[in-house]
């Protein structure tokens, strides 16, 4: 489910009734011809490095899972669309709803749950967007920086503590796991952005800049780069732009995209996840949707790839959601940094997601500006957009900044900086959680951590 409010756009779906997608569990990933013990081969430089920092082992779930096995999942039919080394599944398109005998009687799986049924078809009206005045793109940094329209995006937590001080996410590797990024090669306002790959892992549409818009406006928070017109809390780090949002449907299936996408993510070395998306309750009839029960931190298939990813050192930072009630997954994870939606007033946002999940567990941890939050949208125009999609990015960005300042934290540490950073640390409460993280203290609160190393 995309996480934004206030766009006007109309969708028919028309569904033939002759697709399917089903989701293999495997017993296993099977024999691999890769080695731990050349972990060159099956991840980046980066990945290796981002390990060996924080002390973490490279084991077998690194491992991809066996070719043979693939191999003869390819030759019962259909055509793989997901994979998750991590969880031990394999997710296939096909045309005949009778494979899934098939594909049940393999020796090696465990299990095949349906994921999507039919075959879209999208009519689309044009979304409708507010009219404000075209902003430039050739500007000469300041120092300090000059936010433009975004100042209240970076101010409510005191970003401009980590800017001031030369930490602008510099050699920080952000992954934005959302839908599409259309328009963004284009964009001038985008011009300085580091983007270092993009990726679509939605089946039958492999061009991450196509389509939506939700993508642009929650990179825009931390990537924009346009000092005096609208600068972001991210600035000088590198971005992976990965769409794992089919933006015409709500099926299962996007969770398997998104897990593939974590795992890329993990394997070209980025330090941080930063996902506006989250499934509830929304999934297309009949498929199951999830209950407050499911949110417990280690049961949907999303908050399971999410746990995975924070013990691969990966800062998971998730929107809580905008249903006014419990967040979804991967929000729900334990190891996600889920952020709620406050506006400039400090209150909380209507919408926001909150609760306490089924273990017990506070969410969202912090909050940021979410209520009429600074956004550049695909015609490089600035404007304002509500949701908790949009807090996500701008706290994100943030972290990435004080993760330069302070590269020996560990995910974890990172984390806990930000929640005891925040005006209700002493004593958290719903829907704020620890409340507004003020980075500042979380410097103060790094530098004590990190003396003794």
């Amino acid at each position: 489910m995309v996480n934004g409010k206030g766009v006007a756009k109309c969708k028919v779906v028309v569904t033939d009734g002759n697709d399917y997608k089903f989701r293999l569990v495997l017993k296993d990933k099977g024999q691999s011809n890769l080695s731990i013990s050349n972990p060159e081969s099956f991840l980046s430089p980066k990945a290796i490095e981002r390990r060996h920092k924080q002390n973490i082992p490279i084991d077998a779930s690194d491992l991809p899972i066996s070719p043979e096995y693939l191999k003869a999942i390819q030759q019962v039919g259909g055509t793989i669309v997901a994979k998750s080394k991590w969880l031990n599944t394999v997710s296939v398109n096909c045309t005949d709803e009778f494979l899934i005998d098939k594909y049940k009687a393999l020796p090696f799986v465990k299990d095949v749950i349906l994921v999507w049924e039919g075959k879209r078809k999208e009519i689309s009206t044009a979304p409708k967007y507010i009219d404000v005045p075209q902003i430039g793109a050739n500007h000469t940094p300041d120092v300090p920086l000059d936010y433009g329209t975004a100042f209240n995006n970076i101010n409510i937590n005191n970003g401009q503590a980590l800017h001031n001080k030369g930490f602008r996410g510099e050699g920080i590797d952000i992954a934005v796991i959302d839908a599409g990024f259309i328009n963004f090669k284009t964009n001038p306002a985008f011009k300085n952005v580091n983007v270092k790959g993009a990726k679509s892992f939605v089946y039958e549409n492999d061009n991450p800049y196509s389509k939506d818009n939700h993508g642009i406006w929650v990179t825009s928070c931390m990537a924009t780069n346009l000092p005096g017109t609208y600068v972001g809390t991210a600035p000088e780090a590198n971005y992976w732009l990965l769409r794992t949002e089919d933006e015409a449907t709500e099926y299962p299936i996007e969770e398997d995209y998104w897990v593939n996408a974590v795992e890329y993510a993990d394997s070209v070395g980025v330090n941080i996840i930063n996902s506006s998306l989250y499934y509830t309750a929304g999934y297309y009839f009949p498929y199951t949707k999830y209950k407050f029960e499911d949110m417990d931190g280690k049961t949907a298939l999303a908050t399971r790839g999410a746990n995975i990813a924070a013990s691969k050192g990966i800062l998971i930072v998730n929107c809580a959601g905008n249903e006014s009630s419990w967040v979804g997954t991967p929000a729900d994870s334990p190891h996600a940094l889920a952020i709620g939606a406050i506006y400039s007033n400090l209150a909380i946002s209507a919408f926001t997601s909150w609760g306490i999940t089924v273990d017990g567990r506070m969410k969202p941890d912090v909050v940021a500006l979410g209520g009429s939050a600074s956004v550049i949208n695909e015609s490089g125009n600035s404007e304002t957009r509500s949701g908790t999609s949009y807090a996500s990015p701008i706290m994100c960005g943030l972290a990435a900044c004080l993760w330069q300042a302070y590269p020996k934290l560990t995910n974890a540490e990172l984390i806990q900086v930000i929640r005891q950073s925040a005006d209700r640390a002493a004593k958290p409460e719903v829907p704020y959680g620890y409340g507004i993280a003020n980075m500042q203290k979380a410097m103060d609160l790094s530098k004590a951590i990190t003396a003794s190393r």
